[in-house]
């Protein structure tokens, strides 16, 4: 089948994905590039794939179609409509995410999560929605390697009683390198500007920093970055 129009009923369905609102009610998302569909087909989240080409298994669309509804600067190959990933299981690792809104971000600290075992992320309110399509091209398909939750982080951390929870924050906080590490073991991130809220600081046990030289502070992306791998060292 070859879809040769905007104005397409599928293609009109697609476009509305390009709203958060849009992928929570049909629970359902976009992903762009062959790399990504690949990686979507392997977890068996594809509802029905897209190509420029004709295909077996694939709708195809002309250049004008795909360049309608893709959002990067070159035209891709290849899209598909898949479900949203649905686990709400905790492994030994937990990274938090407490109103971290820079898709670039999110995207960047997926993929150090797999790198370094953190094979569960959890949401706090306010974060920036994971099937964003920036997020999802910058996690580079880390994002199928992962277990998502959404939480109110004051209610959910406290419940982490098997956990060593650490908040990053100088205020009452260890050097990184003085910190001790157990298996299970959960990292609070905060926002790009503001850091971990007052409401999360106040439910975190223990808090570390990373000593600096220089500069006052780093891109959360890489001081989480920099957290998980000593974690995944010392655990």
């Amino acid at each position: 089948m070859l879809i040769t129009s905007k104005d397409n009923p599928k293609i009109k369905e697609l476009m509305k994905l390009d709203k958060a609102r849009e992928r929570r009610i049909s629970k359902t998302f976009i992903v762009e590039g062959a790399h990504l569909v690949k990686e979507a087909f392997s977890k068996g989240l594809v509802i029905e794939a897209f190509s420029l080409e004709e295909k077996d298994g694939y709708t195809q669309l002309t250049e004008a179609v795909m360049k309608k509804i893709c959002h990067t600067d070159t035209v891709v190959t290849e899209i598909a409509l898949c479900k949203m990933i649905e686990s709400n299981k905790l492994e030994d690792r937990i990274l938090i995410l407490d109103k971290v809104q820079d898709p670039g971000n999110m995207g960047s600290l997926m993929r150090s999560a797999v790198a370094f075992g953190f094979k569960t992320i959890v949401l706090g309110l306010g974060s920036v929605d994971i099937y964003n399509d920036k997020v999802i091209r910058s996690s580079q398909g880390a994002i199928f390697k992962l277990n998502f939750r959404e939480e109110d982080l004051t209610k959910f951390i406290p419940t982490l009683n098997d956990y060593k929870v650490y908040g990053t924050n100088v205020r009452n906080g260890i050097p990184l390198e003085d910190a001790a590490f157990d298996k299970k073991v959960a990292l609070v991130l905060g926002n790009e500007g503001n850091g971990i809220s007052e409401e999360v600081f106040n439910v975190i046990p223990k808090n570390i920093y990373i000593p600096l030289e220089n500069t006052e502070s780093l891109n959360v992306s890489v001081a989480g970055s920099i957290i998980m791998y000593e974690m995944s060292k010392n655990a």
